[in-house]
């Protein structure tokens, strides 16, 4: 029987994604924190312009959340380093399921399975005056 994923994993895997992503993009991976409830989880610099971001992932049908609260806490934190704030909103679904068109199967986030991604890019946050 196939095992899923737990909500770390997915979120290592929303990261790498997130990761290639912004390396496509040119930007420079200053470090990256695999931990879900430590903030920020990238911080990727574009030229001399640091970016704080927040990823979320979350599996088919869903995307991925941030809550105001981590918003305002990265904000406050970039803030030190004059650094921007985004976040990375992702969707994931099993590749299989959606080849067969099957949802409940999209749904399924399994260990080793291939998966097709829900990702616009960067959200840009910013404090309002």
């Amino acid at each position: 029987m196939q095992e899923l994923m737990t909500e770390q994993e997915i979120h290592l895997f929303g990261l790498q994604v997130l990761i290639q992503f912004l390396e496509g993009k040119g930007y420079d991976i200053e470090f990256a924190q695999p931990e879900k409830q430590s903030l920020p989880h990238v911080v990727a610099k574009s030229g001399d312009q640091l970016t704080f971001i927040v990823a979320a992932t979350d599996v088919y049908p869903n995307k991925g959340k941030v809550s105001d609260a981590d918003k305002a806490a990265v904000l406050e934190h970039a803030k030190q380093f004059n650094a921007q704030c985004a976040c990375a909103y992702l969707g994931i679904a099993n590749a299989e399921g959606v080849e067969k068109k099957d949802k409940e199967l999209m749904s399924k986030a399994y260990r080793n399975a291939r998966f097709v991604t829900d990702f616009g890019g960067l959200e840009f946050i910013c404090f309002e005056d």
